[in-house]
């Protein structure tokens, strides 16, 4: 092999990364979010507050996802305004201690229960239930009423009854 034939295809390598990454200061060159392109107007690849006007949430906060203090937003800092907003506006995000308190909430409530021998654990909505409760009918009301907590996407049962003998 030539010593052309082993230092082209490397180079072209990384004249492909330099293009991928763009120039300082640009951004880099990808697929652009519909919305982030119709806001903007200049096609700069930033949304500066006048072209954010246009979107009554990226206007509202702009400022607040600003979050290098440049006076525009990138597209992924409008990604995240356009996250938190959706969440904000469906009430869809519930803290997973916001959960875990409801749930064990219902392990108060539940009759003739030692609600000290329950642990509640809530990671991504997943709720877990672990411990030791007198019977069946208490295992199962406790789970079912863990599934109706808003923000709970599953319950992981792992509740166990008590032996007679003990």
């Amino acid at each position: 092999m030539n010593a052309i034939a082993r230092v082209v295809p490397p180079l072209i390598f990384a004249l492909l990364q330099d293009v991928s990454i763009g120039m300082a200061g640009e951004p880099p060159l990808r697929k652009s979010n519909p919305n982030f392109a119709r806001l903007d107007a200049n096609r700069d690849g930033y949304l500066s507050y006048t072209e954010a006007r246009a979107d009554k949430q990226a206007a509202q906060y702009f400022a607040l996802f600003d979050e290098n203090r440049d006076g525009r937003l990138s597209e992924d800092e409008f990604l995240r305004l356009k996250a938190a907003e959706g969440r904000h506006s469906s009430g869809a995000h519930v803290s997973d201690s916001g959960i875990t308190s409801k749930v064990k909430l219902v392990v108060l409530k539940t009759k003739d229960l030692d609600a000290a021998k329950v642990h509640v654990e809530t990671v991504a909505g997943i709720v877990r239930l672990r411990g030791e409760v007198d019977n069946a009918k208490q295992a199962k009301h406790i789970a079912e009423a863990a599934g109706r907590v808003k923000g709970v996407k599953t319950v992981e049962n792992g509740l166990t009854v008590k032996s007679e003998g003990k």
